[in-house]
């Protein structure tokens, strides 16, 4: 499923290669090194996510060999294909903004980053005490008990946070108040696990 999505995206870079105007392309608003901002557009910024979702793939097939991931392969797996999903929706973004400067990215953005939180803490509890994949803090590498506990919580706040996040991303118009959305609702389940499994700690 991932290698589809990973070819499906570079379909996407190819096909938006070949048909942008000249001097269209993906906007670019960045501060460089020389302390000086840099605006215009780049053509060849289709390739990144492509390339961001083959390496995403490669290093999820090199992490899979590993010894232990089997006892977190369904939330390993869910996880490589909501990442490469992900990455697709945010070419799609980038290239109907290269195409249409009115285009709004964040709310696809924002719906998709919802919808893989969801789909991946609705899996994240199954995943078992392993040393590759998962919420490794002291507590949870060194209880069981505790890794089990932590994950079957943040896996409902992740699925809380990505319920929370895709309805903001149909609902929010404003692009600045949709990135605060993303970055809350995807680093709050993750802070909130790690007090947890710390808490748990503290009780066993």
């Amino acid at each position: 499923a991932a290698a589809v999505l990973v070819a499906v995206n570079t379909a996407v870079a190819f096909a938006a290669w070949n048909g942008l105007p000249d001097g269209a392309g993906v906007p670019i608003n960045v501060l460089g090194l020389d302390g000086v901002r840099h605006v215009g557009v780049s053509r060849d910024l289709v390739w990144l996510m492509p390339l961001v979702s083959l390496i995403v793939t490669l290093s999820f097939a090199v992490g899979a060999r590993f010894n232990g991931i089997a006892a977190a392969a369904k939330p390993y797996e869910t996880t490589l294909v909501a990442v490469v999903g992900l990455l697709l929706v945010v070419e799609y973004a980038l290239v109907g903004r290269a195409f249409d400067p009115a285009f709004d990215v964040m709310r696809p953005v924002a719906a998709a980053t919802g919808a893989l939180l969801m789909a991946v803490g609705n899996h994240l509890g199954k995943a078992r005490q392993n040393a590759v994949f998962g919420l490794k803090t002291p507590w949870t590498l060194a209880d069981a008990g505790v890794w089990d506990k932590t994950h079957r919580f943040t896996g409902r706040a992740m699925f809380a946070g990505g319920f929370v996040l895709l309805a903001l991303g149909f609902l929010l118009r404003d692009g600045n108040a949709l990135g605060v959305a993303i970055a809350a609702c995807t680093a709050v389940p993750l802070v909130a696990g790690i007090a947890w499994s710390r808490h748990l700690a503290s009780e066993a």
